[in-house]
Protein backbone atom coordinates (compact mmCIF):
# COMPACT_ATOMS: atom_id res chain seq x y z
CA UNK A 1 0.00 0.00 0.00
CA UNK A 2 1.43 3.39 -1.06
CA UNK A 3 1.57 6.14 1.78
CA UNK A 4 -1.39 8.41 -0.55
CA UNK A 5 -3.79 5.13 -0.21
CA UNK A 6 -2.54 4.91 3.57
CA UNK A 7 -3.60 8.35 4.40
CA UNK A 8 -6.55 8.28 2.79
CA UNK A 9 -7.88 5.19 4.62
CA UNK A 10 -6.80 6.76 7.89
CA UNK A 11 -9.37 9.76 6.79
CA UNK A 12 -11.81 7.77 6.22
CA UNK A 13 -11.36 5.49 9.65
CA UNK A 14 -11.03 9.31 11.54
CA UNK A 15 -14.21 10.63 9.84
CA UNK A 16 -16.00 7.50 11.00
CA UNK A 17 -14.73 8.48 14.56
CA UNK A 18 -16.49 11.82 14.53
CA UNK A 19 -13.22 12.91 14.46
CA UNK A 20 -12.85 16.77 12.40
CA UNK A 21 -10.30 17.13 9.98
CA UNK A 22 -7.95 19.37 8.52
CA UNK A 23 -4.93 19.94 7.16
CA UNK A 24 -3.07 22.73 8.83
CA UNK A 25 -2.81 23.31 12.61
CA UNK A 26 -1.44 26.31 14.33
CA UNK A 27 -0.17 27.55 10.95
CA UNK A 28 1.88 24.27 10.22
CA UNK A 29 0.83 21.88 7.18
CA UNK A 30 0.31 18.69 8.07
CA UNK A 31 -0.58 15.30 5.79
CA UNK A 32 -3.89 14.90 8.27
CA UNK A 33 -4.89 16.95 11.76
CA UNK A 34 -7.94 15.25 13.01
CA UNK A 35 -9.28 16.35 16.03
CA UNK A 36 -12.56 15.36 18.38
CA UNK A 37 -14.22 16.52 21.41
CA UNK A 38 -16.25 14.74 23.42
CA UNK A 39 -18.26 16.27 26.71
CA UNK A 40 -18.22 13.35 29.44
CA UNK A 41 -20.26 14.03 32.73
CA UNK A 42 -18.03 13.30 35.76
CA UNK A 43 -20.97 14.20 38.26
CA UNK A 44 -24.62 15.79 38.33
CA UNK A 45 -24.42 19.21 36.79
CA UNK A 46 -20.43 18.56 36.37
CA UNK A 47 -18.70 17.56 32.89
CA UNK A 48 -15.03 17.72 31.46
CA UNK A 49 -14.19 17.55 28.15
CA UNK A 50 -11.78 15.43 26.39
CA UNK A 51 -10.07 16.28 23.57
CA UNK A 52 -7.93 14.69 21.06
CA UNK A 53 -5.58 16.33 18.61
CA UNK A 54 -3.55 13.83 16.00
CA UNK A 55 -0.70 15.21 13.75
CA UNK A 56 -0.52 12.93 10.58
CA UNK A 57 2.69 13.42 8.23
CA UNK A 58 4.24 11.28 6.16
CA UNK A 59 8.25 11.44 6.32
CA UNK A 60 10.15 12.76 3.32
CA UNK A 61 12.89 9.33 2.51
CA UNK A 62 16.11 11.50 2.47
CA UNK A 63 15.35 13.05 6.00
CA UNK A 64 14.14 10.65 8.23
CA UNK A 65 15.34 10.09 11.24
CA UNK A 66 16.55 13.86 11.22
CA UNK A 67 13.03 15.05 10.62
CA UNK A 68 11.25 12.86 12.98
CA UNK A 69 13.75 13.25 16.31
CA UNK A 70 13.10 17.65 15.58
CA UNK A 71 9.41 16.72 15.66
CA UNK A 72 9.48 14.81 19.07
CA UNK A 73 11.45 17.74 19.96
CA UNK A 74 8.84 19.97 19.29
CA UNK A 75 6.23 18.09 20.82
CA UNK A 76 5.85 19.58 24.42
CA UNK A 77 5.92 22.98 22.92
CA UNK A 78 3.25 21.84 20.42
CA UNK A 79 1.20 20.27 22.93
CA UNK A 80 1.10 22.95 25.65
CA UNK A 81 -0.27 25.47 22.64
CA UNK A 82 -4.15 25.81 23.89
CA UNK A 83 -3.45 24.31 26.93
CA UNK A 84 -5.97 26.90 28.69
CA UNK A 85 -7.94 27.72 25.92
CA UNK A 86 -11.43 26.84 27.63
CA UNK A 87 -12.93 27.83 31.06
CA UNK A 88 -13.59 24.48 32.45
CA UNK A 89 -12.44 20.62 32.69
CA UNK A 90 -10.19 19.95 29.97
CA UNK A 91 -7.97 16.48 29.37
CA UNK A 92 -6.02 16.76 25.88
CA UNK A 93 -4.29 13.73 24.18
CA UNK A 94 -1.66 15.00 21.36
CA UNK A 95 -0.80 12.57 19.08
CA UNK A 96 2.25 12.76 16.49
CA UNK A 97 1.81 10.37 14.09
CA UNK A 98 4.71 9.50 11.72
CA UNK A 99 4.19 7.54 8.31
CA UNK A 100 7.19 6.24 6.92
CA UNK A 101 8.83 2.84 5.03
CA UNK A 102 11.78 1.26 6.89
CA UNK A 103 12.12 2.72 10.24
CA UNK A 104 15.31 2.78 12.30
CA UNK A 105 15.68 1.12 15.34
CA UNK A 106 16.65 4.11 17.26
CA UNK A 107 13.49 5.74 16.41
CA UNK A 108 11.09 3.26 17.24
CA UNK A 109 13.43 2.73 21.03
CA UNK A 110 12.93 7.06 21.42
CA UNK A 111 8.97 6.66 20.38
CA UNK A 112 8.82 4.13 23.20
CA UNK A 113 10.39 5.93 25.64
CA UNK A 114 8.54 9.27 25.21
CA UNK A 115 6.53 10.59 28.16
CA UNK A 116 5.00 13.75 28.21
CA UNK A 117 2.46 14.96 30.19
CA UNK A 118 1.30 18.29 32.27
CA UNK A 119 -1.68 19.07 34.58
CA UNK A 120 -2.83 21.99 36.23
CA UNK A 121 -4.93 21.94 38.91
CA UNK A 122 -7.17 25.60 40.28
CA UNK A 123 -10.79 26.67 39.78
CA UNK A 124 -10.47 24.62 36.61
CA UNK A 125 -8.34 21.32 36.02
CA UNK A 126 -6.51 21.09 32.61
CA UNK A 127 -4.52 18.11 31.58
CA UNK A 128 -2.73 17.08 28.68
CA UNK A 129 -1.04 13.72 27.59
CA UNK A 130 1.26 13.77 24.58
CA UNK A 131 2.37 10.94 22.61
CA UNK A 132 4.22 9.55 19.18
CA UNK A 133 2.36 6.98 16.69
CA UNK A 134 5.02 5.48 14.16
CA UNK A 135 3.49 3.76 11.12
CA UNK A 136 5.77 1.30 8.89
CA UNK A 137 4.75 1.01 5.41
CA UNK A 138 6.80 -1.51 4.22
CA UNK A 139 5.89 -3.76 7.50
CA UNK A 140 2.56 -2.42 8.26
CA UNK A 141 4.16 -2.47 12.28
CA UNK A 142 2.44 0.30 14.45
CA UNK A 143 4.73 1.79 17.11
CA UNK A 144 4.13 3.52 19.97
CA UNK A 145 4.81 5.19 23.41
CA UNK A 146 1.91 3.94 26.31
CA UNK A 147 -0.09 7.23 25.90
CA UNK A 148 -1.29 6.28 22.97
CA UNK A 149 -1.27 2.37 22.85
CA UNK A 150 -5.36 3.08 22.85
CA UNK A 151 -4.54 4.87 19.79
CA UNK A 152 -3.10 2.19 17.63
CA UNK A 153 -6.07 0.40 16.52
CA UNK A 154 -7.05 3.39 14.01
CA UNK A 155 -3.57 2.88 12.47
CA UNK A 156 -3.57 -0.90 11.91
CA UNK A 157 -3.71 -2.35 8.49
CA UNK A 158 -4.13 -6.27 8.22
CA UNK A 159 -2.62 -7.91 4.96
CA UNK A 160 -5.39 -10.32 3.98
CA UNK A 161 -3.30 -14.10 3.51
CA UNK A 162 -3.62 -16.14 0.05
CA UNK A 163 -5.04 -19.31 0.59
CA UNK A 164 -2.84 -21.58 -1.58
CA UNK A 165 -4.64 -24.54 -2.64
CA UNK A 166 -8.28 -26.62 -3.68
CA UNK A 167 -10.82 -24.50 -1.67
CA UNK A 168 -13.24 -27.36 -1.48
CA UNK A 169 -10.82 -29.52 0.87
CA UNK A 170 -11.29 -26.51 3.30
Amino acid sequence: MELDERIELYKGRLSRESFILAEEYEGNRYDVVAEKSVDEAKAFGESELTRTLMLISKVPENTGAEYVQSEIDRIPMSALSGFRSISRDKTTFFIRVFLMDRIPFEIIQRTRDFDFSRSEQGAFNYIVHAGVVLVDNSSNMVYSNKTCAQFCSIFKVVTPVEIIGDEDSL
